[in-house]
């Protein structure tokens, strides 16, 4: 029965005062506005606000050991102040929506901006929990639900009365008495109810019921919960289809994920993107890769090897490296160097304007290209293609995810878009070359292929953040702050809406 409601709970703001019944003065007065009721929800938040998922951070798995989040400094509010890096804690978290399934293993979520008439009251809640240890936090999850079921604050029992004035500012105390609703009896909650669509009257009914709990003075949790969350697994139209871990894009320039044990409690990284530094060449390859802690790529390229193209994509042409240089920070801080000679490929994507050459030079790459392209080998013999099928398909595969980034930022009005996706699409392809080169099953090297991985991954991680800022987001704040009430976790469809605190 309930499992209709909930995709009514999400529609409700959508029903058009003209559907609604005309209801008898006396009833009115009981509930005066029950067109603004409908229309403004105490949390409005639907998944369309997510601001998509990041299936390019998910294709590299980070090796890095999270810091701990709540060893960061915080601002008088209660936020953190994040640094660059990878981070992670585990909090107190809260069900923001009633009458839905409680998320299930494997369910994953995307961040998503508070919306509602009580996103005020809801934000200050999640934000100051941390500062009111004392208060159980089945006291505080029981508050946000007789918010959203438009409980009055003096309608509640004391103790979530004395949390509510604990947690919340004056004038958000005030502005939930002035919209909440009062609890009906049986009789007019039929007659009320009466020519309404039977989705929305049982929606109506379930915060109705809420608000009848929360008018006792020895309500219990464990009441409260049977009506708020719904038991079972949910059917398959309603099971969220986010996937664990999924990690998605905050407005500030970094990116966060979710991992729900329950809506109780719930684990969740931040990942604040380096800058790193690339130089290129005149053909815009890449010479070097700088991260932030000085670790070091640099590569020269065999010019005497043909480029190789590739099979499919006349876009995209291999080249061969004549030198690899890795320098990394060793474990008494003094530089350790790894150097390999006439190894390993990268491809290329990018065709930026070239000088203009001589005749007989453009003659002669014409010919070079023409035997390749025939015979399928480049002139030089020596020159190993290494797992040449595998890495020509991967290499599709970045070009196609490169070409989409290159399309939406082409709508940008910011400068520096095309740097941004050839980032992506050329560390792809470069650190994928470089790792494979130094790969080697010497102890010496083991090191060395931990250090370029999370190299390349923190290229990626911030040409990314570059990009996804572009089409009317925020820059990339210096020292961006993680806020508990800023934001909540939406899951694609039928689960709980979830809010982090900071505790």
């Amino acid at each position: 029965m309930r499992a209709v409601l909930m995709l009514v709970l999400v529609a409700l703001p959508a029903v058009a005062a003209a559907q609604l019944p005309r209801l008898p003065g006396d009833l009115l007065r009981k509930m005066p506005s029950l067109e603004n009721f409908l229309r403004g929800r105490p949390l409005e938040s639907t998944f369309d606000d997510t601001l998509g998922a990041q299936p390019l951070l998910d294709r590299r798995e980070s090796l890095r050991k999270p810091g701990d989040l709540k060893r960061l400094p915080r601002t008088s509010n209660g936020g953190f102040i994040l640094q660059p890096g990878l981070w992670e804690g585990t909090f107190d978290s809260f069900c923001l929506r009633t009458a839905t399934w409680a998320p299930g293993v494997g369910d994953g979520y995307l961040w998503a901006p508070i919306k509602g008439s009580r996103s005020g009251a809801i934000s200050a809640i999640l934000q100051n929990t941390a500062a009111h240890p004392g208060i159980p936090r089945g006291d505080i999850q029981m508050l946000l639900w007789a918010i959203l079921s438009r409980t009055r604050v003096d309608a509640m029992p004391p103790k979530l009365q004395a949390a509510a004035r604990a947690l919340l500012p004056p004038r958000e105390v005030n502005a939930i008495n002035v919209s909440g609703l009062q609890v009906l009896d049986a009789a007019s909650r039929t007659q009320l109810f009466r020519g309404l669509t039977a989705p929305v009257r049982q929606a109506l009914e379930i915060e109705s019921d809420l608000r009848y709990e929360f008018s006792k003075a020895e309500v219990t949790y464990e009441n409260v919960e049977k009506i708020a969350v719904l038991s079972g697994a949910p059917p398959p139209a309603n099971r969220n289809t986010i996937k664990r871990g999924q990690w998605s894009r905050h407005p500030r320039g970094y990116f966060v994920r979710y991992f729900p044990d329950s809506f109780a409690e719930m684990k969740l990284q931040v990942l604040v993107p380096a800058r790193v530094n690339i130089v290129r060449d005149h053909l815009h390859r890449i010479l070097s890769i700088e991260d932030s802690r000085g670790s070091r790529i640099e590569t020269t390229y065999n010019d005497a090897v043909a480029p190789r193209p590739h099979p499919t994509n006349k876009r995209l042409k291999a080249y061969a490296f004549k030198t690899i240089r890795v320098t990394r920070r060793g474990t008494a801080g003094k530089p350790e160097v790894l150097e390999i000679k006439d190894k390993g490929y990268t491809f290329h994507q990018s065709r930026p304007p070239r000088p203009q050459r001589g005749f007989i030079a453009m003659l002669a790459d014409s010919a070079r290209y023409v035997f390749t392209v025939v015979t399928g080998t480049p002139l030089e013999a020596r020159q190993d293609w290494d797992r040449w099928g595998e890495r020509a398909g991967q290499a599709h595969n970045w070009w196609e995810d490169a070409e989409y980034l290159r399309a939406r930022a082409e709508a940008a009005s910011k400068t520096g878009d095309e740097d941004s996706v050839d980032a992506i699409g050329d560390t792809e392809h470069y650190g994928d070359g470089i790792e494979t080169a130094i790969t080697g099953d010497t102890a010496d090297r083991v090191g060395f292929i931990a250090e370029t991985h999370e190299m390349f991954n923190e290229a990626l991680e911030y040409a990314i953040s570059v990009l996804e800022t572009l089409p009317g987001g925020s820059s990339t704040d210096d020292s961006p702050v993680w806020e508990p009430g800023g934001g909540v976790g939406m899951p694609s469809r039928g689960g709980q809406t979830l809010g982090s605190s900071g505790r």
